[in-house]
């Protein structure tokens, strides 16, 4: 349950940041580059490895327990549809062996960039991220819809961080299915994982 809580939160994380930029052309910089590196942790000790620690999926905490009680925003449920969104192509990805393969690699082409970089946010790097996102997510037969305002989503370099911050979203989704996070849960253990996410934020 404490790992299934971490990688959701990583989902809703990338859901809000999101959201964040489709409406509003700006997101948290510290929780987007948590979230984008993440993309190249691919060999964890611990569901936090991913994360380089808790804090870096702490506004996915946050959103979670806002979510799991009654605090809970239409900005929040946006995140959560955007969340589950992404369990739906993480799921759809693990099938397809093909893709998965396909998708890891252009994962790795990337990387070199990431480390040279020092950056998650480095415009190369989005931008590569992005194009990975488009070429091997996209091509899914469901794609995720994102509302946002139309003059913020015509710009390339905004579609690109949506893009990356998606296959972020779809990493997380990963670690979910692997740690045995599934949807029924949400509903019918949701209290224990509210209970996992507040202690895991005062931690």
């Amino acid at each position: 349950m404490r790992d299934a809580t971490i990688a959701f939160a990583g989902m809703l994380q990338a859901g809000e940041l999101v959201r964040q930029i489709a409406t509003s052309g700006t997101c948290s910089q510290q929780a987007a580059r948590a979230s984008l590196d993440s993309i190249f942790n691919l060999s964890p000790r611990t569901a936090e490895d991913v994360y380089d620690g808790l804090g870096g999926v702490r506004m996915g905490l946050r959103v979670l327990i806002e979510l799991f009680t009654s605090r809970a925003a239409q900005d929040n449920l946006v995140s959560l549809n955007y969340a589950l969104g992404m369990g739906k192509l993480g799921r759809r990805i693990q099938r397809d062996q093909a893709r998965q393969q396909a998708l890891g690699e252009a994962i790795s082409l990337v990387e070199s960039a990431w480390r040279e970089s020092e950056d998650a946010l480095d415009e190369s790097v989005i931008s590569q991220l992005g194009d990975v996102y488009q070429r091997h997510v996209s091509t899914l037969d469901f794609r995720l819809s994102i509302s946002g305002k139309p003059e913020i989503l015509k710009q390339d370099e905004k579609v690109a961080l949506v893009r990356a911050l998606l296959l972020a979203g779809v990493r997380s989704a990963f670690l979910w299915h692997q740690v045995g996070g599934r949807q029924w849960r949400l509903v019918f253990q949701r209290r224990k994982m509210l209970s996992q996410a507040e202690a895991l934020i005062s931690a």
